[in-house]
């Protein structure tokens, strides 16, 4: 009877550690931007809370789009191999009234700065204060590892000659459960 008893207690312990929500920690990151879009972008990380600081001298119109791309070291950060990625139109992104993960994101963003709700974005100085990851915004299938992932915004058809690159994002992170 004790055995029985061990051994549900150690499959109910395994269940609870399996769902436990993960933590997703933001270590370092780089940018670029093109300068027709921006005076300036800056990120910052700092205790795993990211700040990022912009100024756009010009209203950015509608057609941003963005690839996020997700990417998983499996040998200590000496390459990555992708696991998803999406393209996503910034703007109906911004302005879905439908819930997705992106979304999710972008509002919890939105708590943390005074980014538009709404496109076109006019000229202004836009900023992200002491934002991390909430663990309930992490993907249950991202499993614990090092991470990269790749934010490219651009206009027009992407990897042809009529993309025009605005602005990339290489964040380093690491999930842990």
């Amino acid at each position: 009877m004790l055995k029985l008893f061990t051994i549900i207690s150690l499959l109910f312990f395994h269940h609870l550690v399996a769902t436990q929500a993960s933590s997703f920690i933001f270590q370092t990151g780089k940018c670029r931007f093109n300068e027709k879009y921006f005076d300036n972008f800056t990120m910052t990380i700092v205790n795993n809370t990211l700040d990022l600081d912009m100024v756009t001298p010009r209203t950015i119109p509608r057609g941003l789009k963005v690839l996020i791309d997700v990417q998983i070291s499996l040998d200590m950060g000496k390459s990555y191999q992708r696991l998803f990625a999406h393209i996503l139109d910034a703007c109906s992104v911004v302005s879905s009234v439908k819930t997705s993960i992106f979304k999710s994101w972008f509002e919890s963003m939105r708590k943390h700065g005074n980014f538009m709700a709404n496109c076109p974005v006019p000229e202004g100085h836009y900023f992200l204060r002491n934002w991390k990851l909430d663990s309930q915004l992490v993907p249950n299938y991202l499993m614990p590892g090092d991470y990269r992932v790749l934010v490219h915004f651009f206009y027009g058809k992407q990897k042809t000659n009529h993309e025009e690159f605005a602005l990339d994002m290489d964040i380093y992170a690491m999930v842990s459960k």
